[in-house]
């Protein structure tokens, strides 16, 4: 694999990576007050809202590969980790996490809608509740950074390629088991929904260290296959929901859409690997474009941070819902909430970025 690099061995296919991924998790939320509506179900906006949320399943596990490419290899104390932690996880978790209760208590105001002040409280216990979770994840896992890097200093590739497996095969069964029993009982929480990422995580490291001996055409079957099996069993999940059968459904989620589902974890490892195959001077031969997307990439923290209140916010006091006579049709809104969300939160990041100190709450130090 060849990457366009600086001085500071700079990696084009990264940022690519995490461009694509911001694309999905934003495509995410804004597509899912279309694709989460039985009265849009199979129709032609439906259509193409699910078919583009199978894709965009992989955008958080790529987000958690990647953590596990450039951070696993990197030799650090335990001084130098805990100070990464702190600037580039904790801080924008502890930050947002208190912003988005308050942005929420001001909304519900606003609308004189009642707010529960205690969720405050209990949402500390189950990964925050929101999109925040992602960060929780991260604290734990590069909290293990010391434990994880001898594993790959000894280079015995079967022994570590025996304990990612399992990892792997541990949060499959597991989330696989969840839709069969505890269906009521939330078993994972702050303290322990981070086990099921460790596969992904130690998978990163893996790819840079030994790389896999697949052919990227079979890489691409992979993630063709995966993602038809995703999508037909996806849709067949929510057939069976909408007709009263709710084996793998469970409080507004499919069993295919979760991103420990056996399909979406094939999509999201061959995915990955072909996003970083990529040779930038061959396929993107433009450096225009190349620096566009080095651009993006240091706005993809922030907008990732930032994207589910800026979101709310136009859809809650600006119109900008399916059901809003201001929306044309259900094309223009998926345009329309995805276009504006994506830009409004972009701008606020570029702001965020240039002001001292407040620069920290997106991990800038």
């Amino acid at each position: 694999m060849k990457s366009l690099t600086t001085k500071k061995k700079y990696i084009f296919n990264a940022d690519l990576i995490r461009v694509v991924a911001i694309l999905g998790v934003v495509g995410i939320h804004t597509l899912n007050s279309i694709y989460s509506r039985p009265d849009f179900f199979n129709g032609s906006v439906w259509w193409f809202s699910y078919l583009l949320n199978v894709i965009f399943r992989t955008s958080v596990p790529m987000f958690v590969i990647l953590s596990g490419y450039l951070v696993l290899g990197k030799k650090t104390s335990i001084k130098d980790n805990l100070l990464r932690i702190k600037s580039r996880i904790l801080i924008p978790l502890i930050s947002f996490y208190s912003i988005l209760h308050i942005f929420n208590f001001l909304a519900a105001y606003a609308r004189k809608e009642p707010y529960n002040y205690l969720e405050i409280l209990i949402n500390l216990a189950n990964s925050t509740s929101s999109h925040l979770y992602f960060l929780v994840i991260l604290v734990f896992l590069y909290f293990l950074i010391p434990l994880f890097q001898p594993l790959f200093e000894t280079n015995n590739k079967d022994k570590i390629k025996t304990i990612m497996m399992f990892f792997f095969a541990n949060s499959i069964l597991s989330t696989f088991i969840t839709y069969f029993s505890f269906r009521n009982v939330n078993i994972f929480n702050t303290f322990t929904v981070w086990i099921l990422w460790i596969g992904y995580f130690l998978f990163g490291q893996w790819y840079k260290k030994y790389n896999l001996q697949i052919s990227s055409k079979a890489l691409a079957v992979t993630f063709l296959i995966s993602y038809l099996f995703t999508a037909i069993f996806g849709y067949l999940n929510l057939y069976w929901h909408y007709n009263g059968n709710d084996i793998f459904y469970i409080v507004g989620r499919t069993y295919a859409e979760e991103y420990l589902s056996i399909g979406v974890v094939l999509m999201s490892l061959s995915l990955f690997s072909l996003l970083m195959r990529i040779q930038p001077n061959k396929l993107f031969n433009n450096k225009r474009f190349i620096s566009i997307i080095k651009k993006v990439s240091l706005l993809t923290y922030g907008i990732y941070l930032i994207h589910p209140m800026v979101m709310e916010y136009f859809n809650k006091f600006q119109g900008i819902t399916p059901d809003s006579p201001t929306m044309p049709n259900l094309w223009f809104f998926a345009f329309a909430n995805t276009a504006i969300t994506l830009i409004v939160s972009s701008l606020l990041i570029v702001i965020i970025q240039k002001i001292p100190y407040l620069k920290k709450i997106v991990g800038i130090i």
